[in-house]
C-alpha cells in the first residue's frame, strides 16, 4: 500500500499520479497540493492520470482532487481505482507501442536536437544527446546536462534544489537559472574548439567552471 504521492512522466507526454490508497482522502489532497505549491509553475499545463490503488472515490472525493489539480493550473483526465497503481502506471494504453524507458527512474533521455519553441520539463535529470537551440527551453527539477550547444533556456533544479548543476559542451544560454538563483548567460568568445562547461550554485550565484576547475 502506497504511504507517499510520486509524480511520474513529463508535461509534455502526461503525467501518472499516484496516490496514497490509506489515511483520510482530505489529508492526501492537503499534501497532493503542498507538493505542488513547493514545484512552482513546474507542473502548470500538465495533463493527469490518477491512480488510487484500493481507495474508492465518491463524487465528492473526485470533484475535490479535480478542484485541487485545477489550482496547479493541471488538468485531471481520468482516476483508475485497484490493482496495482504502480505497474497500472507504467504499462502502456491498449494498441499502443511500448514507451521507451529511460536508463532510470528519475533520468530523460532526449536523442535529438532541441528547436526553437520546443520545450522539455521533468521531474528528474535531464541528458540531451544533441545541441539546445536559441528559443528552445529545458526545465528539470534535477540537473541538465548537454551533449552539445546549449543555446537555449536552461532551468536546472526548478524546485528549489541548489545542488543541481547545467553542464554542456558549449554553455552559452540564453538564460540561465539553477534553483531560484539567475545567472548571467557567458560572454561569447570564438572559441577554437569547445571546451566543456559546468554551472553551479556557490555562495548564493551561479559560477561556470570547467571540468578541471571544479576538481580544485
Amino acid at each position: 500500500m502506497r504511504q507517499d504521492i510520486v509524480i511520474r512522466g513529463t508535461t509534455r507526454t502526461g503525467l501518472q499520479l499516484l496516490l496514497p490508497d490509506e489515511g483520510e482522502f482530505s489529508a492526501v489532497l492537503e499534501r497532493l497540493a503542498e507538493r505542488l505549491a513547493s514545484s512552482g509553475r513546474f507542473f502548470v499545463g500538465g495533463r493527469v492520470q490518477v491512480h488510487v490503488g484500493d481507495r474508492r472515490l465518491s463524487a465528492e472525493d473526485r470533484e475535490a482532487l479535480e478542484q485541487t489539480l485545477q489550482r496547479a493550473g493541471m488538468v485531471l483526465l481520468s482516476v483508475k481505482e485497484g490493482g496495482d497503481p504502480v505497474a497500472e502506471a507504467q504499462a502502456p494504453e491498449a494498441g499502443a507501442p511500448p514507451a521507451p524507458q529511460p536508463p532510470s527512474e528519475t533520468a530523460l533521455v532526449v536523442t535529438k536536437t532541441v528547436r526553437s519553441g520546443q520545450e522539455i520539463r521533468h521531474d528528474g535529470d535531464v541528458i540531451i544527446l544533441g545541441d539546445v537551440n536559441p528559443g528552445a527551453v529545458v526545465v528539470a527539477t534535477g540537473h541538465i546536462v548537454v551533449m552539445g550547444a546549449l543555446r537555449g533556456v536552461a532551468h536546472a533544479g526548478c524546485t528549489g534544489n541548489e545542488s543541481a548543476i547545467v553542464a554542456a559542451v558549449k554553455l552559452r544560454p540564453t538564460q540561465l537559472r539553477i534553483a531560484h538563483v539567475i545567472g548571467r548567460a557567458p560572454d561569447e568568445q570564438e572559441d577554437l574548439k569547445p571546451v566543456p562547461e559546468v554551472a553551479r550554485v556557490r555562495d548564493g550565484m551561479i559560477v561556470v567552471e570547467t571540468p578541471t576547475e571544479a576538481k580544485r
